[in-house]
Protein backbone atom coordinates (compact mmCIF):
# COMPACT_ATOMS: atom_id res chain seq x y z
CA UNK A 1 0.00 0.00 0.00
CA UNK A 2 1.83 3.06 -0.98
CA UNK A 3 1.97 5.94 1.63
CA UNK A 4 0.90 9.67 0.28
CA UNK A 5 1.74 12.39 2.47
CA UNK A 6 -0.52 15.41 1.29
CA UNK A 7 0.74 18.88 3.01
CA UNK A 8 -1.63 21.94 3.05
CA UNK A 9 -1.45 25.20 4.80
CA UNK A 10 -4.86 25.40 6.64
CA UNK A 11 -6.28 22.92 9.56
CA UNK A 12 -8.11 20.83 7.21
CA UNK A 13 -11.60 20.33 9.60
CA UNK A 14 -11.71 19.16 6.05
CA UNK A 15 -10.73 21.29 3.70
CA UNK A 16 -13.30 20.27 1.04
CA UNK A 17 -10.61 19.89 -1.86
CA UNK A 18 -8.15 18.23 0.10
CA UNK A 19 -10.91 15.89 1.99
CA UNK A 20 -12.09 14.29 -1.22
CA UNK A 21 -9.34 13.67 -2.88
CA UNK A 22 -7.83 12.27 -0.12
CA UNK A 23 -10.55 10.01 0.20
CA UNK A 24 -10.71 9.38 -3.66
CA UNK A 25 -7.26 7.90 -2.93
CA UNK A 26 -7.94 5.95 -0.46
CA UNK A 27 -10.53 4.67 -1.80
CA UNK A 28 -7.78 3.63 -4.96
CA UNK A 29 -5.75 1.84 -2.16
CA UNK A 30 -3.43 4.43 -0.63
CA UNK A 31 -2.76 5.24 2.65
CA UNK A 32 -2.94 9.06 2.88
CA UNK A 33 -1.66 11.64 5.95
CA UNK A 34 -2.51 14.72 5.70
CA UNK A 35 -0.28 17.19 7.30
CA UNK A 36 -2.06 20.49 8.04
CA UNK A 37 -1.17 23.90 9.75
CA UNK A 38 -3.60 24.74 12.11
CA UNK A 39 -2.95 28.20 13.20
CA UNK A 40 -4.98 28.91 15.64
CA UNK A 41 -4.62 25.26 17.67
CA UNK A 42 -8.57 25.07 17.34
CA UNK A 43 -8.67 21.31 16.25
CA UNK A 44 -7.30 17.97 17.20
CA UNK A 45 -3.89 17.64 16.73
CA UNK A 46 -4.45 14.35 15.13
CA UNK A 47 -7.68 12.40 13.87
CA UNK A 48 -8.68 10.21 11.44
CA UNK A 49 -11.05 11.75 8.48
CA UNK A 50 -12.86 9.95 6.37
CA UNK A 51 -10.07 7.03 5.75
CA UNK A 52 -7.25 9.18 6.02
CA UNK A 53 -5.30 10.53 8.75
CA UNK A 54 -4.56 14.50 9.32
CA UNK A 55 -1.71 15.16 11.52
CA UNK A 56 -1.74 18.91 12.60
CA UNK A 57 1.05 21.44 13.60
CA UNK A 58 0.11 23.39 15.83
CA UNK A 59 3.05 25.32 17.73
CA UNK A 60 4.01 28.23 14.77
CA UNK A 61 0.42 30.32 16.05
CA UNK A 62 -0.71 33.04 13.68
CA UNK A 63 -3.90 33.80 11.89
CA UNK A 64 -5.51 33.96 8.53
CA UNK A 65 -5.42 37.43 6.36
CA UNK A 66 -2.18 38.15 8.61
CA UNK A 67 -0.95 40.11 5.11
CA UNK A 68 2.85 40.42 5.51
CA UNK A 69 3.42 39.46 8.74
CA UNK A 70 2.18 35.77 8.25
CA UNK A 71 5.30 35.90 6.02
CA UNK A 72 7.34 35.34 8.81
CA UNK A 73 5.79 32.85 10.00
CA UNK A 74 5.46 30.57 6.91
CA UNK A 75 9.28 29.49 7.05
CA UNK A 76 8.40 28.33 10.88
CA UNK A 77 5.79 26.25 9.13
CA UNK A 78 7.45 24.72 6.32
CA UNK A 79 10.74 23.75 8.72
CA UNK A 80 8.04 22.21 10.99
CA UNK A 81 6.41 20.37 8.04
CA UNK A 82 9.21 18.74 6.43
CA UNK A 83 10.78 17.21 10.02
CA UNK A 84 7.31 16.08 9.81
CA UNK A 85 6.57 14.27 6.18
CA UNK A 86 10.22 13.24 6.38
CA UNK A 87 9.50 10.99 9.79
CA UNK A 88 6.06 9.93 7.71
CA UNK A 89 8.97 8.76 4.86
CA UNK A 90 6.62 8.89 1.76
CA UNK A 91 5.78 7.80 -1.52
CA UNK A 92 4.37 10.79 -2.87
CA UNK A 93 4.21 14.17 -1.74
CA UNK A 94 1.51 15.83 -2.75
CA UNK A 95 1.07 19.69 -1.91
CA UNK A 96 -1.68 22.01 -2.00
CA UNK A 97 -0.99 25.44 -2.92
CA UNK A 98 2.11 27.59 -3.44
CA UNK A 99 2.33 27.88 0.15
CA UNK A 100 3.46 24.23 0.89
CA UNK A 101 5.24 23.26 -2.73
CA UNK A 102 8.90 24.11 -0.86
CA UNK A 103 8.00 21.39 1.72
CA UNK A 104 7.76 18.91 -1.29
CA UNK A 105 10.36 20.42 -3.30
CA UNK A 106 12.70 19.69 -0.47
CA UNK A 107 11.53 16.19 0.36
CA UNK A 108 11.87 15.40 -3.44
CA UNK A 109 15.70 16.30 -3.42
CA UNK A 110 16.25 14.42 -0.46
CA UNK A 111 13.98 11.57 -1.26
CA UNK A 112 13.57 11.21 -4.56
CA UNK A 113 9.52 10.72 -4.21
CA UNK A 114 7.26 11.86 -6.82
CA UNK A 115 5.60 15.57 -6.20
CA UNK A 116 2.25 16.27 -7.18
CA UNK A 117 1.62 20.33 -6.90
CA UNK A 118 -2.19 21.12 -6.69
CA UNK A 119 -2.60 24.65 -7.61
CA UNK A 120 -6.15 25.60 -6.10
CA UNK A 121 -5.56 29.07 -7.09
CA UNK A 122 -2.92 31.14 -9.32
CA UNK A 123 -1.26 31.87 -5.87
CA UNK A 124 0.78 34.57 -7.18
CA UNK A 125 -2.01 36.64 -8.76
CA UNK A 126 -4.54 35.66 -5.82
CA UNK A 127 -2.19 37.44 -3.16
CA UNK A 128 -1.88 40.34 -5.77
CA UNK A 129 -5.25 41.48 -3.42
CA UNK A 130 -3.46 41.79 -0.50
CA UNK A 131 0.43 42.20 -0.48
CA UNK A 132 2.93 45.00 -2.14
CA UNK A 133 3.63 43.96 -5.88
CA UNK A 134 7.67 43.09 -4.76
CA UNK A 135 6.37 40.15 -3.04
CA UNK A 136 3.93 38.92 -5.44
CA UNK A 137 6.79 38.95 -7.97
CA UNK A 138 8.79 36.90 -5.36
CA UNK A 139 5.63 34.55 -5.28
CA UNK A 140 5.32 34.48 -9.01
CA UNK A 141 9.33 33.62 -9.35
CA UNK A 142 9.26 30.97 -6.45
CA UNK A 143 6.66 29.18 -8.38
CA UNK A 144 8.60 29.05 -11.06
CA UNK A 145 12.00 27.68 -9.59
CA UNK A 146 9.53 24.77 -7.18
CA UNK A 147 7.82 23.84 -10.55
CA UNK A 148 11.39 22.07 -11.69
CA UNK A 149 11.13 19.07 -9.24
CA UNK A 150 7.20 18.81 -9.79
CA UNK A 151 6.26 15.68 -11.33
CA UNK A 152 2.39 16.38 -11.92
CA UNK A 153 0.81 19.75 -11.10
CA UNK A 154 -2.55 19.50 -10.97
CA UNK A 155 -5.01 22.80 -10.96
CA UNK A 156 -8.15 24.17 -10.30
CA UNK A 157 -9.69 26.12 -12.96
CA UNK A 158 -8.61 26.47 -17.29
CA UNK A 159 -7.13 29.95 -16.52
CA UNK A 160 -4.15 28.58 -14.72
CA UNK A 161 -4.05 25.54 -16.94
CA UNK A 162 -3.63 27.59 -20.12
CA UNK A 163 -0.83 29.56 -18.24
CA UNK A 164 1.34 26.70 -17.28
CA UNK A 165 1.21 25.12 -19.92
CA UNK A 166 1.51 28.31 -22.23
CA UNK A 167 5.71 28.15 -19.65
CA UNK A 168 5.85 24.75 -20.64
CA UNK A 169 4.68 23.29 -17.64
CA UNK A 170 3.88 19.54 -18.32
CA UNK A 171 2.18 16.96 -17.53
CA UNK A 172 -0.49 19.01 -16.41
CA UNK A 173 -4.15 18.39 -15.85
CA UNK A 174 -7.44 20.22 -14.44
CA UNK A 175 -9.36 18.95 -11.78
CA UNK A 176 -12.41 21.65 -10.74
CA UNK A 177 -13.64 21.69 -7.11
CA UNK A 178 -16.66 20.08 -8.13
CA UNK A 179 -19.11 18.54 -5.48
CA UNK A 180 -20.07 15.70 -4.74
CA UNK A 181 -23.70 15.19 -5.83
CA UNK A 182 -24.73 12.50 -2.76
CA UNK A 183 -24.15 15.10 -0.62
CA UNK A 184 -27.49 16.93 -1.96
CA UNK A 185 -29.23 13.93 -3.12
CA UNK A 186 -29.01 12.29 0.36
CA UNK A 187 -31.27 15.37 1.78
CA UNK A 188 -35.04 14.99 1.66
CA UNK A 189 -37.25 17.56 0.35
CA UNK A 190 -39.20 18.15 4.13
CA UNK A 191 -36.00 18.99 5.19
CA UNK A 192 -35.42 21.40 2.82
CA UNK A 193 -38.84 22.68 3.74
CA UNK A 194 -38.50 23.21 7.27
CA UNK A 195 -35.02 24.77 6.20
CA UNK A 196 -36.87 27.37 4.22
CA UNK A 197 -39.61 27.61 7.46
CA UNK A 198 -36.86 28.12 9.60
CA UNK A 199 -35.33 30.96 7.65
CA UNK A 200 -38.79 32.56 7.66
CA UNK A 201 -39.19 31.79 4.16
CA UNK A 202 -42.79 31.13 2.61
CA UNK A 203 -42.95 28.29 -0.56
CA UNK A 204 -43.86 31.62 -2.77
CA UNK A 205 -41.35 33.93 -1.44
CA UNK A 206 -38.02 34.20 -3.39
CA UNK A 207 -34.50 33.99 -1.84
CA UNK A 208 -31.27 35.05 -3.41
CA UNK A 209 -28.30 33.89 -1.31
CA UNK A 210 -24.81 34.55 -1.49
CA UNK A 211 -22.56 31.61 0.42
CA UNK A 212 -18.81 32.00 0.53
CA UNK A 213 -15.58 33.90 1.89
CA UNK A 214 -16.26 37.85 1.93
CA UNK A 215 -12.76 38.55 0.47
CA UNK A 216 -11.90 41.48 -1.58
CA UNK A 217 -12.06 39.01 -4.78
CA UNK A 218 -16.25 38.54 -4.62
CA UNK A 219 -18.18 41.73 -5.50
CA UNK A 220 -20.96 41.80 -2.84
CA UNK A 221 -21.38 45.49 -2.86
CA UNK A 222 -23.48 45.52 -5.80
CA UNK A 223 -26.25 43.29 -4.68
CA UNK A 224 -26.06 44.75 -1.51
CA UNK A 225 -26.74 48.60 -3.80
CA UNK A 226 -29.26 46.37 -5.60
CA UNK A 227 -31.90 44.96 -2.70
CA UNK A 228 -33.50 47.83 -1.75
CA UNK A 229 -35.02 47.75 -5.44
CA UNK A 230 -36.23 44.48 -4.71
CA UNK A 231 -38.06 44.38 -0.97
CA UNK A 232 -39.84 41.19 -1.25
CA UNK A 233 -37.09 39.74 -2.22
CA UNK A 234 -35.16 37.74 0.65
CA UNK A 235 -31.04 38.85 0.35
CA UNK A 236 -29.32 36.20 2.81
CA UNK A 237 -25.57 36.58 3.56
CA UNK A 238 -23.35 33.18 4.92
CA UNK A 239 -20.06 33.94 5.01
CA UNK A 240 -16.94 36.42 7.01
CA UNK A 241 -14.28 38.24 5.32
CA UNK A 242 -13.15 41.56 4.82
CA UNK A 243 -16.21 42.52 3.64
CA UNK A 244 -18.10 41.63 6.36
CA UNK A 245 -18.98 45.51 7.80
CA UNK A 246 -20.77 46.63 4.71
CA UNK A 247 -22.76 42.99 4.48
CA UNK A 248 -23.58 43.90 8.40
CA UNK A 249 -24.43 47.57 7.80
CA UNK A 250 -26.70 46.61 4.67
CA UNK A 251 -28.55 44.02 6.60
CA UNK A 252 -29.07 47.06 9.41
CA UNK A 253 -30.69 49.68 6.74
CA UNK A 254 -32.78 47.10 4.59
CA UNK A 255 -35.40 44.60 6.12
CA UNK A 256 -34.84 42.51 3.17
CA UNK A 257 -30.87 41.70 3.43
CA UNK A 258 -30.32 38.90 6.44
CA UNK A 259 -26.65 38.57 7.59
CA UNK A 260 -26.27 34.81 8.66
CA UNK A 261 -22.98 34.18 10.25
CA UNK A 262 -20.88 31.62 8.82
CA UNK A 263 -22.09 28.38 7.43
CA UNK A 264 -19.82 24.77 8.46
CA UNK A 265 -19.32 22.91 5.03
CA UNK A 266 -21.31 20.20 5.94
CA UNK A 267 -24.12 22.49 6.26
CA UNK A 268 -23.62 24.25 2.79
CA UNK A 269 -25.96 21.28 0.19
CA UNK A 270 -29.25 21.93 3.04
CA UNK A 271 -28.81 25.88 2.25
CA UNK A 272 -28.08 25.95 -0.81
CA UNK A 273 -31.14 23.97 -1.74
CA UNK A 274 -33.13 25.97 0.75
CA UNK A 275 -32.51 29.26 -1.25
CA UNK A 276 -34.06 30.11 -5.00
CA UNK A 277 -30.82 31.84 -6.63
CA UNK A 278 -27.46 32.00 -5.47
CA UNK A 279 -25.71 35.08 -6.21
CA UNK A 280 -21.98 35.27 -7.19
CA UNK A 281 -19.91 37.75 -8.60
CA UNK A 282 -16.52 37.64 -8.72
CA UNK A 283 -13.70 40.52 -9.90
CA UNK A 284 -12.42 40.49 -13.29
CA UNK A 285 -9.24 37.78 -13.71
CA UNK A 286 -10.31 35.93 -10.67
CA UNK A 287 -7.42 33.63 -10.58
CA UNK A 288 -9.28 29.99 -9.00
CA UNK A 289 -12.33 27.74 -9.39
CA UNK A 290 -15.03 29.28 -8.15
CA UNK A 291 -16.35 26.85 -5.88
CA UNK A 292 -19.92 28.46 -5.59
CA UNK A 293 -20.50 27.37 -9.03
CA UNK A 294 -20.57 23.70 -8.17
CA UNK A 295 -23.05 23.47 -5.46
CA UNK A 296 -25.57 25.98 -6.89
CA UNK A 297 -25.28 23.58 -10.33
CA UNK A 298 -25.00 20.48 -7.67
CA UNK A 299 -28.41 21.93 -5.91
CA UNK A 300 -30.05 22.58 -9.10
CA UNK A 301 -30.24 26.36 -8.29
CA UNK A 302 -29.90 28.86 -11.08
CA UNK A 303 -27.12 31.61 -10.76
CA UNK A 304 -26.69 35.08 -11.57
CA UNK A 305 -23.08 36.07 -12.10
CA UNK A 306 -20.44 37.43 -14.31
CA UNK A 307 -18.24 36.37 -17.61
CA UNK A 308 -15.21 35.84 -15.57
CA UNK A 309 -12.99 32.41 -15.83
CA UNK A 310 -14.89 28.76 -15.47
CA UNK A 311 -17.50 30.61 -14.31
CA UNK A 312 -18.49 32.40 -17.04
CA UNK A 313 -17.71 29.53 -19.53
CA UNK A 314 -19.23 27.23 -18.02
CA UNK A 315 -22.51 28.71 -17.59
CA UNK A 316 -22.32 29.67 -20.89
CA UNK A 317 -22.21 26.23 -21.93
CA UNK A 318 -24.58 25.20 -19.81
CA UNK A 319 -27.18 27.89 -19.39
CA UNK A 320 -27.50 27.07 -15.55
CA UNK A 321 -27.48 31.17 -14.90
CA UNK A 322 -27.87 34.58 -15.93
CA UNK A 323 -24.71 36.04 -16.96
CA UNK A 324 -24.33 39.99 -16.04
CA UNK A 325 -23.14 42.21 -18.92
CA UNK A 326 -21.60 44.54 -16.03
CA UNK A 327 -21.83 44.05 -12.37
CA UNK A 328 -23.71 46.60 -11.49
CA UNK A 329 -27.10 47.32 -9.28
CA UNK A 330 -28.99 47.68 -12.15
CA UNK A 331 -28.34 44.35 -14.00
CA UNK A 332 -28.58 42.40 -10.94
CA UNK A 333 -32.30 44.14 -10.70
CA UNK A 334 -33.06 42.86 -14.24
CA UNK A 335 -31.43 39.61 -13.32
CA UNK A 336 -33.43 38.92 -10.20
CA UNK A 337 -36.59 40.37 -12.54
CA UNK A 338 -35.94 37.38 -14.80
CA UNK A 339 -35.41 35.27 -12.04
CA UNK A 340 -38.85 35.60 -10.13
CA UNK A 341 -40.42 33.33 -12.76
CA UNK A 342 -40.07 30.09 -11.04
CA UNK A 343 -40.07 28.34 -14.89
CA UNK A 344 -37.28 30.21 -15.72
CA UNK A 345 -35.53 29.21 -12.40
CA UNK A 346 -36.49 25.45 -12.47
CA UNK A 347 -34.93 25.17 -16.45
CA UNK A 348 -31.61 26.83 -15.64
CA UNK A 349 -31.36 24.96 -12.30
CA UNK A 350 -32.27 21.04 -14.25
CA UNK A 351 -29.68 22.42 -16.74
CA UNK A 352 -26.74 23.14 -14.15
CA UNK A 353 -27.71 19.59 -12.71
CA UNK A 354 -27.84 17.43 -15.89
CA UNK A 355 -24.37 19.37 -16.68
CA UNK A 356 -23.26 18.27 -13.05
CA UNK A 357 -24.09 14.60 -13.25
CA UNK A 358 -22.45 14.38 -16.81
CA UNK A 359 -19.23 16.36 -16.26
CA UNK A 360 -18.70 18.25 -13.13
CA UNK A 361 -19.31 16.75 -10.84
CA UNK A 362 -16.31 15.01 -8.14
CA UNK A 363 -17.15 11.23 -9.57
CA UNK A 364 -15.45 12.19 -12.75
CA UNK A 365 -12.90 14.09 -11.24
CA UNK A 366 -11.95 11.51 -8.96
CA UNK A 367 -11.34 8.88 -12.02
CA UNK A 368 -8.88 11.57 -13.32
CA UNK A 369 -7.00 11.88 -9.78
CA UNK A 370 -6.84 8.10 -10.01
CA UNK A 371 -5.10 8.52 -13.43
CA UNK A 372 -2.57 11.47 -12.15
CA UNK A 373 -1.71 8.78 -9.84
CA UNK A 374 -1.52 5.86 -12.33
CA UNK A 375 0.71 7.91 -13.90
CA UNK A 376 3.34 8.19 -11.47
CA UNK A 377 4.19 4.68 -12.24
CA UNK A 378 4.26 3.69 -8.31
Amino acid sequence: MKHVVMVVSNACAPDPRVDREAAALVRAGCRVTVVAWDREGSHASSETVNGYTVERIQNVRTVHRAGTRQLLRIPRFWREALARVRALQPDVVHCHDLDTLAVGWAVKGRRGVPLVYDAHEDYPLLMAFYLPRPLVWALAWLERRLLGRVDYTIVACTDIADKLAARGVAPLTTIGNYQSLELFDVIPPDEVAAARARLGLRPEDVAVAYIGGFSRTRQLQPLLDAAAAFPDVHVLFWGDGHQRPAVEAAAAALPNVRYLGWLPAEEVPLHTLAVDVVYYCLVPGYPGWPNTLSNAMAAGRPLIANDVGDLGRIIRQTGCGVLLPAVTPAAIQEAVAALRDPAARRRMGAAGRTAAEERYSWNAAARQLREVYDSLAL
